[in-house]
Order: C-alpha cells, then sequence, then structure tokens
C-alpha cells in the first residue's frame, strides 16, 4: 500500500515587512525570479513575488531533500510549474498581503483572496452554473465559490477560462474552501477538505532562512 502524504497548505502573511527590509534574501530565490522582481514597479508586488521564491525554495527543499540551489523547474503548456525531478507537486497565489503555496503527491491547485474583494455582478453570470446560483446570497458566498473554480482550474493546468460555470462547486469532491482570518482560501486535490493549513508571518519565513544561513 502506497502511503500518501497529507496535502499541506502554507500561507505566509507579508504584513510588518517591507521589501526594502526583505531585498537581501534576493540570491536566495532563482535567477528567473529575480528578473521577474526587477521588472515589477511596485514594492508590494515585489515583496509578494519574494516571498512566493522564498517560501517555495524552502518548502521544496525540506519535502524533497533537494539543496535550495539546486531547484530546477519545467512548465506546462499553460505555464503551471513543476519540478523537474518530480515527485512533489505544487501550486502557488498570491494577493495583497498574502502568498500561499500548496503541496502534495498529485495535481492539485490552490487560490487565495482577500475577503472583501469584490467580483463584479457583471460576471456573475458566467462564473455561477445553475446549482450554484440560489448558493449565493452575498459577496463572500460569490468570493468562496470563486476561489474554488480557480483552484480546480489550477490543479487542471489549463488555464482560467472565459466561461467558469462548466466547473461547478457542487459537483466537485476534491476542492474545499477554508477561511484563513482575513482571506479566503481555495484548494483543489485529493484530500482538499482534510488539507493541513498553515500560517505563518513573513518575519518568521525570513527567521527560518537566517537559521539555515548561519
Amino acid at each position: 500500500m502506497v502511503h500518501r502524504r497529507l496535502m499541506e497548505v502554507v500561507t505566509v502573511l507579508t504584513g510588518g515587512v517591507s521589501f526594502e527590509q526583505a531585498e537581501k534574501y534576493l540570491p536566495h530565490v532563482s535567477a528567473l525570479r529575480r528578473g521577474r522582481i526587477a521588472k515589477k514597479r511596485g514594492s508590494e508586488d515585489k515583496l509578494l513575488s519574494l516571498t512566493a521564491g522564498l517560501l517555495l525554495s524552502l518548502e521544496i527543499s525540506g519535502r524533497t531533500g533537494i539543496p535550495r540551489d539546486k531547484i530546477r523547474y519545467t512548465h506546462g503548456s499553460y505555464g503551471k510549474p513543476y519540478l523537474e525531478d518530480g515527485g512533489l507537486y505544487f501550486s502557488l497565489s498570491h494577493t495583497a498581503g498574502a502568498v500561499c503555496a500548496a503541496f502534495s503527491d498529485e495535481e492539485n491547485g490552490v487560490d487565495i483572496e482577500r475577503r472583501g474583494r469584490r467580483v463584479s455582478e457583471r460576471i456573475r453570470s458566467r462564473i455561477l452554473s445553475g446549482n450554484e446560483q440560489p448558493l449565493v446570497r452575498t459577496g463572500e458566498d460569490l468570493l468562496r465559490i470563486w476561489v474554488q473554480k480557480e483552484a480546480f482550474l489550477k490543479r487542471l493546468g489549463t488555464g482560467i477560462a472565459d466561461d467558469l460555470r462548466g466547473a461547478d462547486t457542487t459537483l466537485m469532491h476534491d476542492t474545499a474552501a477554508f477561511d484563513c482570518g482575513e482571506y479566503l482560501l481555495g484548494v483543489s486535490g485529493r484530500g482538499a477538505a482534510s488539507a493541513d493549513i498553515r500560517v505563518m508571518g513573513l518575519a518568521e519565513l525570513l527567521a527560518r532562512y537566517d537559521s539555515f544561513i548561519q
């Protein structure tokens, strides 16, 4: 019998740390990511991208034993990232003030959105299936369905569809939504409903890096 690891989702809250404070960690992310960070204009976007790179590097190395500077990525036809060495699947998402990543032995997807974000009513008809329509009474109900759909499509690795009605959350047995303080998480993949959800501050993540560097 093959033992499968529980899906884990790690969320990093970036509040309280500026990009200027964190930029000394740039050498610890890939050259490709450093290039992407350099092209971003806003310091918040730079910080989110740097946080994503550091989180992936630390968590992947800890789970696979691959040295952080030896981690290599490849990409699917729609841009979904994979480890070249295989064996561990991951998905990444970010929004204002937070970055999250899901890790498991099989394909997965994750999406995070800040509570209170408005999903335009204009596109509501393109989001909700007939089964989902009666379930939505508030903007948060709509956002909860939205994050699950995005997570599901990211798991498939086919990109975000123009018409999301075909991804019906009432028929998904491997996709779930979680409350995470100021945020909502959508998680898709085997064991999503029982995923281990972990939250830390960026200061804690950087402290973990410091312990490895010293």
